[in-house]
């Protein structure tokens, strides 16, 4: 998956030259800019485009535009990227690199990872930048087969939620220390694997153990980002992650299938995607839909709003 991704992100580059000129909505001047960082949900991805101006940062810029006069919007999140990636592109423990600044694709200056390229953007654009978000960690936990048995299963995720508490502590920490005092907005994370209960019992079960696994993986989230000051926009209570009742279907399945591309509607009912229907078998997107987008979009607006942040 992630070799396949990276194919698509290194293509959708090249034809744009670089991510940093290719991202960028505004053309400076004092207004303000908007700083995102991240994974393909950052990106705005939605199969089978890596990169869209149809994600949540699109359209958070929009609002800090529009109410708080940002005049520019550089977008450096990178679809595939984990946390090693985002810390350390080639170096460190990373096995592939990261996609847009790895050995795949090293396009922008300051460096192969997304956080090299952050830190040069931000030491050269001193007192520019005016927000930062950060989507970050899901592709640690997505390196586990939840297909494993339990043990294996077990060591993986542990391991893995350990590599987010190693590397995310210092992501945060190098851009405090670059951008001091300007603001940073997290978020956590929904649940697509809550799709699979539609397909039946074996589904159903799947989508009930990968809520424990929701629990932990942002729990072990808002841990870091509260001991770095950090707040978090709630995408999971959001998208409805842990209504379990409902009539036809519960509604975090439910608001799975409409807020992301995971299902498509077929009469009454839902099924699995098929977004490229020459290939055999359902194929599913973990991404959101624009509806999606919109939520996780709003979900940031209104902390930013709720916490004066750009006040």
């Amino acid at each position: 998956m992630r070799r396949w991704m990276t194919l698509l992100v290194v293509g959708a580059l090249v034809m744009a030259l670089a991510p940093v000129s290719s991202a960028v909505d505004g053309g400076g001047g004092g207004g303000g800019t908007y700083l995102a960082l991240g994974d393909s949900v950052a990106a705005g991805t939605q199969m089978p485009d890596p990169i869209t101006n149809r994600g949540y940062t699109n359209r958070l810029y929009r609002y800090v535009r529009d109410n708080h006069g940002f005049d520019t919007f550089v977008n450096l999140a990178c679809p595939g990227d984990d946390t090693i990636e985002m810390r350390f592109g080639t170096g460190g423990a990373s096995t592939y690199g990261s996609a847009c600044y790895g050995p795949y694709a090293q396009l922008p200056p300051g460096g192969t990872s997304q956080l090299d390229v952050a830190v040069e953007y931000l030491l050269t654009h001193p007192g520019e930048v005016g927000l930062i978000t950060i989507a970050m960690g899901a592709n640690d936990i997505l390196a586990c087969d939840l297909s494993l048995p339990e043990a294996d299963l077990n060591a993986c995720l542990t391991a893995q939620l350990g590599q987010i508490g190693a590397n995310l502590p210092v992501i945060i920490g190098t851009l405090q220390a670059v951008a001091p005092g300007v603001p940073i907005v997290a978020m956590n994370y929904f649940n697509p694997n809550l799709a699979y209960w539609i397909t039946g019992p074996a589904g159903q079960e799947l989508a009930g153990a990968s809520l424990g696994l929701t629990t932990i993986f942002n729990g072990t989230l808002q841990a870091v980002y509260d001991a770095m000051g950090v707040p978090v926009a709630d995408v999971a209570n959001a998208f409805g992650t842990y209504r379990t009742r409902g009539a036809v279907f519960p509604t975090n399945v439910r608001r799975i299938c409409q807020l992301t591309q995971m299902c498509e509607k077929a009469g009454r009912r839902y099924v699995l995607s098929d977004y490229d229907p020459l290939t055999p078998g359902p194929q599913t997107d973990i991404h959101p839909s624009n509806q999606g987008y919109r939520r996780i979009a709003s979900t940031h607006a209104h902390l930013i709003a709720d916490l004066g942040l750009l006040d």
